[in-house]
This record gives C-alpha cells, sequence and structure tokens, in this order.
C-alpha cells in the first residue's frame, strides 16, 4: 500500500480541606475566591474552559457540563470547581468528574484498502454478508468508526477513527476532500450523456427522496472507463447516477480521498495515517 500525498458517585462536600471555587458573589466581607481567569480556548496549548473541556474530554456536551460543575460534581487539581468558565489546561491540569479522573482520549486513524463484498456498517445487514471489521477487528475493539463509506460492491479507500471531528469533516467533503472514483461500465456514456452527468442528474437520496446531484467532475480514462471526482456525496450517489443513464458499473474502485491516495492493489490491507494525510 502506498500513500501519496498532493503538494457521580457522590462527591464528598464535608472535607473542610477542600477548597471550592464557586460561580456566585462572595457574602459580604468576604473574600472572593480565587479563580484562574477565564481563557478562550487554544489547541495547541490546550487551554481552555472547564465546561469547554469536558466536552472535549467526551465526559458530555458543553450544556450538560455546565450543570455538572455548577452542582460540585467537578475537582481541578484535588479542589471543587462550581465555576465552568475555570480555565483549565488539558494537558496538564488533573481532571476527575464524580471521582473518576478523566483525560484526553488517543485518537487512531487508519486507512483500510476494502475489498468488494464486504459491508462498512458496524453490523451487517444479514447473516451471510461479509463485514470489514470481519478483516481488521481490532478497529471495532478500539472505537473506530469509518467515514467515506463504500456499498457492498464497490472496493477501495476508507478511512476509520475514533475522532469525531475529523470523520464528520471527511464525510461531508468539499473541494480539498473530494472523493476520486475509477468506474468501468458496460456501456460508454456519449458525450451529451458526459455532460449532462458533470451538471448533475436526479436520483433518490438514502431516505428515497428525489435530489439533483451537485456538479461534479466526470472524465473518460479508457474503454468504458471513467474517472468521476465528487465533492458532496449521496448514498450511493456513483452508481445511482451511471443507473440514470441505464448504465451498470462493471467495477468501482475508489482511489483517493482529499490528499491520501492509494493504489489498486493490496486489497485488504491497511496502514496507520494522520489527519494532515487527508485533510489540507
Amino acid at each position: 500500500m502506498i500513500i501519496k500525498k498532493d503538494k457521580k458517585n457522590t462527591v464528598n462536600h464535608s472535607s473542610r480541606k477542600e477548597k471550592t471555587v464557586k460561580n456566585e458573589k462572595p457574602a459580604a466581607g468576604a473574600a472572593a475566591p480565587k479563580s484562574k481567569k477565564p481563557v478562550n480556548y487554544s489547541s495547541q496549548d490546550g487551554v481552555c474552559a472547564l465546561y469547554r473541556a469536558l466536552s472535549k474530554l467526551s465526559v458530555c456536551s458543553r450544556a450538560a457540563a455546565k450543570d455538572i460543575i455548577v452542582s460540585g460534581r467537578v475537582k481541578v487539581n484535588g479542589n471543587i470547581i462550581n465555576d465552568f468558565m475555570y480555565g483549565v489546561n488539558l494537558k496538564k491540569d488533573k481532571i476527575k468528574v464524580d471521582g473518576k479522573e478523566v483525560k484526553e482520549k488517543k485518537y487512531q486513524y487508519i486507512a483500510f484498502n476494502k475489498p468488494a463484498g464486504y459491508e462498512t456498517g458496524l453490523r451487517a445487514s444479514a447473516k451471510s454478508s461479509k463485514n470489514i471489521f470481519d478483516l481488521i477487528p481490532f478497529a471495532k475493539a478500539n472505537g473506530l468508526n469509518t467515514a467515506g463509506w463504500l456499498d457492498k460492491e464497490s472496493r477501495g479507500l476508507i478511512v476509520l477513527s475514533n475522532d469525531n471531528t475529523f470523520l464528520d469533516k471527511v464525510s461531508v467533503g468539499g473541494p480539498k476532500l473530494a472523493k476520486f472514483y475509477m468506474v468501468k461500465v458496460n456501456i460508454d456514456l456519449k458525450e451529451r450523456q458526459l455532460k449532462e452527468f458533470a451538471s448533475g442528474v436526479v436520483i433518490a437520496d438514502a431516505a428515497g427522496q428525489s435530489i439533483k446531484t451537485a456538479p461534479c467532475a466526470i472524465k473518460r480514462a479508457g474503454e468504458n472507463t471513467f474517472e468521476v471526482i465528487i465533492e458532496h456525496e449521496t448514498n450511493r450517489q456513483v452508481r445511482k447516477m451511471f443507473e440514470y443513464f441505464g448504465i451498470k458499473i462493471v467495477d468501482l474502485f475508489r482511489y483517493k480521498i482529499g490528499k491520501l491516495k492509494i493504489e489498486d492493489e493490496n486489497e485488504g490491507a491497511f496502514f496507520n495515517i494522520k489527519p494532515e494525510d487527508v485533510i489540507s
């Protein structure tokens, strides 16, 4: 395989030794509690408000985090913190929720050359169906999900990760995250059909609703063979677009997503990647 890049439980509040930073005004005559100055999130330094930290650590949503913090269930470096805007450093501070420490999740990214005949969902549609996680069982065990699905009979590049932000970007697509296909069909497309294909045709989406596909790129790459480039893709779009013209796909190989490219060889192989291998 070759990579090519284009340039709970309850917190004990009775201890007198615990310091609490609250999100409320001190009583008259009392000294104001010392709190870190709220800061904007810095991906480089790992600094952010406490409620955002809980969200980034996959504890809960930001809205839920505020309630958890205000209720006194969160400690930072041994101190109960009630101020959800309290600044923390994800790389240095020890954060506990209901007495259990929460840490930054270690992300994993892999690219997989899917063979034809395998489904990409976590669950196969039938007991007899084969699933890509049969070939890479560690991916399921580590909580990796797919982005850029391929239907059962298609083959080629799939990326998997436990980083949902990365998966969302790849799935949504765009000019810098286009998906590239090499498609062999049973009947050649005429020139007028090529133009219509590129400008968009009406197909059914995953919900069965009629939609017109966004403009895409298509060019002849050989006898009854075409390269198709799609920026924003819907369910089984490439197959449905050819079916619109009454043409059947004989072979569909996705060889590139964003910057990441694979060769048409070593089916079933996988390799570690980094987000920058895919996303510009």
